[in-house]
């Protein structure tokens, strides 16, 4: 384990896709911009991004094969999806996505869509939807029911599936396609063993290489198990009983 950042608070931090670099968020600099540094601790960080004054910029997920990565803006109770290339050190707005929850927005595995959450339609009920990248106008919005949340969305490695929250304590998957046309099947579910988060919440899992799910468990009690009262144990003698179970030789 090394400690990457040291100045000011950092969070949300996402591989670069060569794994060389690791970008985050940090108020370093008195504002919520996008930093990156190398991932072996040498150097030192640099910014990428400059936000308006009043706006949070928080890195989303890199593209797997040019050098850009998809990030959201949030000003007061507005959030929008951005992309910003190394390349010519820009930002543009993508897709005209927005929201008022983070959208946890994720390359798929070939860097040819974008599978983000948004509240933007249905009276403020998350919903799940993907996009070609770049953006040519199309939106697909993964089955849902029309009135729970999903929001959470993540590429399998191989790319032919979708996972995803489809509902407060749920976890699915859907099947994809993405040629000649974007296509996806029904949902099934899969069984999860780690807490899931709100649409307002950042994703707390993801895919690993092998179909391998890493997810996030907090300490203490969770929804999977029933909380307990505190208590201390005192244990007495404990010397005579180790005796008596370790005899000397």
């Amino acid at each position: 384990m090394r400690r990457l950042t040291f100045d000011g608070r950092n969070r949300f931090p996402i591989w670069s896709s060569d794994g060389q670099r690791v970008a985050f968020q940090s108020d370093r600099e008195r504002d919520l911009a996008i930093f990156w540094q190398p991932a072996d601790g040498t150097g030192t960080a640099e910014r990428l991004t400059k936000p308006e004054p009043g706006t949070s910029h928080v890195p989303e997920s890199w593209s797997p094969k040019e050098e850009q990565f998809l990030f959201s803006a949030t000003k007061e109770s507005s959030v929008s999806l951005w992309t910003f290339s190394l390349r010519d050190k820009k930002a543009t707005p993508f897709g005209g996505v927005q929201s008022t929850v983070p959208t946890n927005a994720t390359f798929s595995i070939d860097g040819r869509w974008v599978a983000y959450g948004s509240n933007e339609q249905q009276g403020g009920v998350t919903k799940v939807y993907v996009q070609p990248f770049p953006a040519t106008g199309a939106k697909y919005q993964i089955f849902s029911d029309g009135i729970s949340n999903t929001n959470s969305p993540v590429w399998s490695p191989d790319g032919n599936e979708l996972f995803y929250i489809p509902r407060q304590g749920g976890f699915a998957a859907v099947s994809v396609a993405t040629q000649p046309t974007f296509a996806f099947g029904n949902p099934v579910e899969v069984p999860r063993r780690f807490p899931a988060a709100g649409p307002g919440s950042p994703r707390t899992f993801d895919i690993a290489s092998g179909g391998r799910i890493v997810g996030v468990i907090q300490a203490g009690p969770t929804e999977f198990e029933a909380p307990t009262t505190p208590q201390i144990n005192f244990v007495l003698n404990w010397l005579e009983e180790l005796k008596q179970r370790v005899p000397n030789r």
